[in-house]
């Protein structure tokens, strides 16, 4: 451990001994100036003096950001992490009731000012904002906590009366904090302290049980002893409530460490006014709690400081220093990328007795280096390790240097957040996809129809419950709950309403089979291609080279695991002497391009040349721009071909390419014209191919037979339509988001003007340009005269669908090219632009945005190593509905780029699907939904491979065509309303037990119900044996079976449909039969099927226990 090793050579220097002893002894006034600090030092001196020192430590920096990193190299270098805390700030504007914030800085500073009021006595790391909001006295703290015991006596009324006193809201569910629910005896309750939600059992008055659970499956994760409730500790109260300061908090003896403290006190002064000046332009101030008791001041936070010893960190100290200390350290040099540089400033430590440490955020970081300075680690003081500080530093007088390989490759670092188990106030995917009365939805068999509710059905005078579906004329279908899994929500193009089927028609079926003759016509083509391919001889590419090494090492970002795998794939498949066909799945920003650099760069070493086909004008600037900059070190020719240049260039550069002169050739649909000539191209880069016309697609694929071809897109593959894929092309999915990208800062308000206004000047003020999203074509304008107004200097123009194309990529063109601000735009925007420069975006009427397109316009900011902000404006938060909160807040709390994904991933899927096939499938998603859509492609697809591609795919498994299988019993089987009232979370268990493929499962999911209801009453342990009566004849490859009147009725395949007769199922099951300990009979139904009826089974277990007899045998007959 390096950081273990560096701790211990710098902790037994004088000057650490000096400051050690010196904190000892130190009293209020006292203060120490430590100089000659840098990068992550002051950690190291912290965790020493922590160390040594009985005292309490309070760390105040200036803003958040250098809070969380203190913190951040604290928690690295200090071994007892539950005496390390860190404050955060609210992130609340000072009177601003129309801003919805953040929930996981409330609840983290709840559970802060729990520990203090309960007398911390560690080390504590705050910012100036931070400080700056007063907090509950620590006897209101104590008071308000609910503290309980199993055993406790204590009814379930009395809890609820006290929470509901402390603004806790009663749910059905509870998903975030400051929410409880009560369902019989049990109580969920998400208080603002701890990491996860508490579920209380009562035994009547007595607390029986008490359970963490996770919000997110409902599931317990945990049993506790004892739990404590804590609500929201800076809830709004009345103008009277007492409010106190952090320091109040402390011991008299608290050490205070400050970094820069004149600028400490400025901005606390500054937050003040600020403060002051919001509560005075309120309408009605009399209704607020007044600065004065509600903030701290800045000379209250001058004489705060004064009580105490203080330890100066920083240059801007003021004249408050009574004593001087100094090391000699020196800032990380800037190595600019540059493995060069590295090298030599290695060597020449070497030959000055310093030893280098440098700390690796990755592991495949650590690997990379290792082989990039595999001489200098074998023959000098070099060190490597996977390990994190935010800043390295240099210290000549102790033989050490210590350096970041994030500063080495100028990479942006993100703290290490703590690892909360919560994220909140998200829509769960549970409720994106729940069905309400009136929904459209898709009855595989049936066709579509109308979702009216789940109903009561009684069968031969038992009862049960089935899902009602309308169709056209008014035709009802009752679908019971054990065949759920046929039924889906119907998803097409947006806005499109589906015609309704009429049952018995037989237009359903006439449907199904012309979209599956057309899917089936499009994966032909793509199967005789695949087939084609793997039969040709390509050119098989050398293994990498340093320089390639060395170009990776480069990066800007941190590879994800998913990124580094589609990176590896795609250079193995291009050392094979099969021509590559590989498609790249990722969202925006989740580096496909890098993937593509690394190939093209392999491509150009190995002397061949390198097509890049992208959709637009605009993305063949961006991406000559990228790959430019990535292989600026290295002797490649990077040429563009588009209509920005003029006929005399690009005459120029066919003429080089045709020479072999030009590398890369990034282009339009133009790359695939006659006139474009290779010297000797030998690979193929296509963005977005679904998006390029026919005749283009036709040149590809005939391109494609022969040359190493790799794909990019954006649009997301479900899990269904990837296992279609596999098979016929090879797949890559990036879905883990980049790690170490800046969050953006997203923040809700309502439209204001002042604050669009700041929000563009200050984006302006530091070199940049703004994104504002306006999503109406007929007040478009008018809102970018309002721009101008309110910001008279700056440039605005306005982009939107209803332009000529060649008008709106002119305007896009300038943007890039920066001739222009603002752009003021519909939600038109290419998904895959990157203006790194553009990092504000405001958008206007965020409430009529569903979350995936919210998610994907804020991904179009963000992109560089600034921080970036995201403004949502709606007209005001108290007109929003709940779900509509929960919406905006989803995308406030998901800050990092990308990591909606999995949430945004359905609602991406339903914009009408992109073309991953090469063929217009949208018309057909809109026929059958997406859902049926899928199913039919993978069946198509299957049966290609079984029947007509058979030798092409032999070497691969061939999984059997899963059988359908109907189960009726004559018992009580369904989920009773006074067990579960919810309707929702009703029809959500009911598709999941339907969907239920293993009995593990379905012994998990009635565990999983006995944990969030109580224990489950008979009908529903019958409706759960049914589903395991269900799985257990899907073994047996059965059509039906009934349990009736005490018998046992198993309904066999017809004999034309399937192999179940010739595939040695059939006999081994009869064997079966013959040795039960109960009569059976086999009989003909009047539809030619063989059924075979066991007598004698007197209940559902019994019935059970029948089935699984059958296929103990069954399994090893048919292995």
């Amino acid at each position: 451990m390096s950081l273990k090793t560096i701790y211990q050579r710098i902790a037994g220097s004088r000057v650490f001994h000096d400051a050690v002893a010196w904190s000892r002894t130190a009293d209020a006034g006292d203060a120490l100036h430590l100089k000659g600090i840098a990068g992550s030092l002051p950690a190291f001196v912290l965790r020493r003096i922590a160390q040594e020192i009985d005292r309490p430590l309070l760390c105040l920096l200036a803003d958040e950001d250098q809070a969380a990193y203190l913190y951040s190299d604290l928690e690295q270098l200090h071994g007892e992490t539950d005496r390390l805390l860190r404050l955060p700030a609210s992130g609340q504007t000072p009177y601003d009731d129309e801003q919805i914030g953040e929930l996981a800085p409330v609840v983290e500073r709840a559970e802060v000012i729990q520990r203090l009021a309960g007398g911390f006595t560690g080390l504590l790391v705050a910012s100036v904002d931070a400080v700056f909001e007063m907090l509950p006295p620590a006897t209101t703290v104590m008071q308000e906590t609910i503290s309980l015991s199993i055993g406790d006596q204590v009814a379930p009324d009395e809890v609820i009366r006290r929470l509901t006193s402390q603004g806790f809201e009663r749910v059905e569910f509870v998903e975030r904090p400051g929410e409880m629910a009560l369902r019989g005896g049990i109580l969920d309750v998400f208080p603002f302290a701890g990491a996860y939600p508490i579920r209380i059992e009562f035994f009547g008055d007595e607390i029986d049980s008490l359970r963490e659970f996770d919000a997110g499956s409902q599931r317990s994760v945990s049993r506790l002893k004892t739990a404590r409730l804590v609500p929201n500790l800076e809830r709004e109260a009345p103008s009277d409530t007492p409010f106190t300061s952090l320091f109040a908090y402390l011991p008299a003896e608290t050490l205070l460490v400050t970094f820069d403290e004149a600028h400490l006190i400025e901005k606390a002064g500054a937050r003040f006014a600020e403060a002051s000046a919001a509560f005075d332009a309120l309408p009605d101030p009399t209704a607020h709690t007044p600065p004065a008791r509600r903030y701290l001041d800045g000379a209250a936070f001058e004489r705060a400081l004064l009580q105490h010893p203080r330890l100066l960190f920083g240059s801007f100290t003021g004249a408050g220093a009574t004593e001087h200390l100094a090391l000699d350290a020196r800032p990380q040099p800037d190595f600019n990328r540059s493995m060069t540089r590295l090298r030599e400033q290695v060597r020449r430590h070497a030959a000055d007795h310093i030893a280098t440490f440098i700390l690796c955020d990755s592991r495949g970081q650590e690997a990379r280096l290792r082989e990039l300075l595999e001489d200098e680690l074998a023959a000098h003081d070099l060190t490597l390790s996977v390990e994190s500080l935010h800043e390295g530093f240099e210290l000549p007088s102790m033989g050490l240097a210590v350096y970041t390989d994030h500063q080495i490759f100028s990479r942006y670092h993100r703290p290490t957040a703590r690892k909360r188990k919560q994220r909140y106030g998200g829509l769960s995917l549970r409720e994106i996809q729940h069905l309400t009365p009136g929904d459209f939805v898709v009855h595989i068999d049936y066709g579509i129809g109308k979702f009216a509710g789940l109903h009561k059905i009684t069968v031969r005078g038992k009862q049960q419950e089935a899902v009602r579906v309308l169709f056209q004329g008014e035709d009802v279908l009752y679908v019971n709950v054990n065949a759920l899994h046929k039924l889906h929500k119907y998803t097409g193009k947006e806005g499109h309403q589906p015609r309704l089927t009429k049952l018995g028609s037989g237009q359903w079926e006439k449907t199904k089979a012309r979209t599956k003759k057309r899917v089936k016509d499009i994966a032909r083509d793509l199967i005789r291609l695949y087939a084609r391919r793997k039969a040709s001889r390509g050119y098989a590419f050398p293994p990498d080279t340093v320089w390639q090494r060395e170009m990776e090492a480069s990066f800007e970002f941190e590879d994800t695991p998913d990124q580094a795998a589609a990176s590896a794939a795609v250079k193995a498949d291009m050392e094979e002497p099969v021509p590559m066909d590989r498609l790249v799945c990722g969202d925006v920003g989740f580096g496909k391009t890098e993937i593509a650099v690394r190939a093209a760069f392999k491509a150009v070493q190995a002397g061949k040349q390198v097509a890049v086909l992208v959709p637009t004008t605009i993305l063949a600037a961006q991406h000559t721009e990228t790959f430019t900059r990535r292989l600026a070190p290295y002797p490649v020719r990077i040429e563009e071909l588009s209509r920005f240049r003029s006929a005399e260039e690009q005459k120029q550069v066919l003429a080089a390419v045709q020479r072999g002169e030009v590398d890369i050739l990034i282009g339009t649909h133009r790359i695939a014209a006659k006139d474009v000539q290779f010297k000797d191209l030998g690979l193929l880069i296509i963005d977005e191919e679904q998006r390029f016309g026919v005749a283009v697609k036709e040149k590809l694929r005939k391109l494609r037979v022969d040359v190493d071809t790799l794909t990019l897109t954006a649009t997301p593959i479900p899990r269904t339509l990837q296992f279609s894929l596999l098979g016929a092309r090879d797949l890559s999915i990036i879905a883990t988001p980049p790690p170490n990208r800046q969050p953006i800062v997203t923040e809700i308000h309502t439209f204001d003007k002042d604050l669009i206004r700041d929000a563009i000047l200050y984006e302006i003020s530091r070199g940049g340009q703004v994104f504002f999203i306006h999503n109406r074509v007929q007040s478009i304008d008018e809102m970018a005269d309002t721009i101008r107004m309110l910001v008279p200097d700056v440039r605005a123009r306005v982009a939107h669908g209803q332009m000529r194309p060649s008008q709106l990529e002119q305007v896009m063109h300038d943007f890039i090219e920066r001739k222009f601000d603002v752009l003021v735009s519909t939600n038109i925007i290419e998904s895959g632009l990157d203006i790194s420069n553009a990092n504000t975006i405001i958008i206007n009427r965020a409430d009529r945005f569903g979350l995936a397109e919210l998610h994907q316009l804020r991904g179009r900011v963000g992109r560089s190593d600034r921080k970036a902000f995201c403004y949502l404006l709606v007209p005001s938060i108290h007109s929003l509905t709940r779900e509509g909160r929960q919406r905006l807040q989803a995308v406030e709390e998901f800050s990092d780029l990308g990591s909606g994904f999995n949430i945004a991933m359905r609602d991406l899927d339903i914009r009408g699907a992109g073309n991953l096939l090469g063929a217009e499938q949208s018309g057909f998603i809109e026929d059958v939904g997406f859902e049926t859509y899928h199913r039919i492609l993978d069946e198509a697809v299957q049966e290609l491979r079984a029947e007509e591609f058979a030798d092409v795919f032999q070497d691969q498994a061939h999984a059997p065509a899963p059988v359908e299988t109907q189960v009726d019993v004559e018992e009580d089987a369904f989920i009773p309303e006074t067990y579960l009232s919810n309707h929702v979370e009703r029809l959500n268990i009911y598709r999941r037990l339907s969907e239920a493929d293993a009995e593990a499962t379905l012994a998990e999911l009635l565990a999983e119900l006995e944990d969030r209801f109580g224990p489950a009453p008979a009908e529903v342990t019958n409706l759960v044996t049914a589903m395991r009566i269900k799985l257990q004849a899907q073994t047996l490859r059965l059509a039906k079976v009934t349990f009736k009147n005490q018998r046992l009725f198993l309904t066999m395949p017809s004999q034309e449909e399937d192999a179940f007769f010739y595939e040695h199922r059939f006999h081994p099951l009869l064997e079966r039969l013959s040795g039960l300990d109960r009569r059976f009979v086999l009989r003909d139904t009047k539809s030619k099927r063989v059924r075979a009826i066991v007598q004698d089974v007197p209940d559902l277990e019994a019935a059970l226990r029948v089935m699984a007899h059958l296929t103990a045998e069954s399994v090893t007959a048919t292995s």
